[in-house]
């Protein structure tokens, strides 16, 4: 199944005007051949966010603090999804504030040329 992600104009609208944003929209073929579609915003200050469909939401996750790779998340202390992205692989988890754990929804994501 495809979904279709869509960056709204006022996203767009609110970028600032004095910074360099780079806007980069790929998708990611997961196992069971589910298809994540995410548009970065980065605002080239190491900040940025992760547009994303995840189970048939259309997301927006804040740049998180990470050891290695770039990690999306909902803001600390509520539960949300995760989006982890190295290279060309990323992987979506789903973190539940209220026993503080993580699952895995999608652990081998790879960017599709398609």
């Amino acid at each position: 199944m495809r979904a279709t992600l869509a960056l709204p104009v006022l996203l767009c609208a609110a970028l600032p005007a004095w910074g360099k944003t780079d806007i980069i929209q790929t998708q990611y073929l997961c196992e069971r051949d589910v298809l994540i579609p995410v548009v970065y915003v980065n605002d080239g200050e190491g900040g940025g966010q992760a547009i994303l469909v995840a189970e048939g939401q259309q997301v927006m996750l804040g740049r998180a603090v990470s050891g290695s790779g770039a990690r999306y998340a909902a803001p600390e202390g509520v539960s949300g999804y995760t989006w982890w992205s190295k290279g060309d692989t990323a992987m979506l988890g789903w973190f539940d504030a209220d026993i503080g754990e993580e699952v895995t929804l999608f652990a081998h994501c790879l960017e599709s040329g398609d």
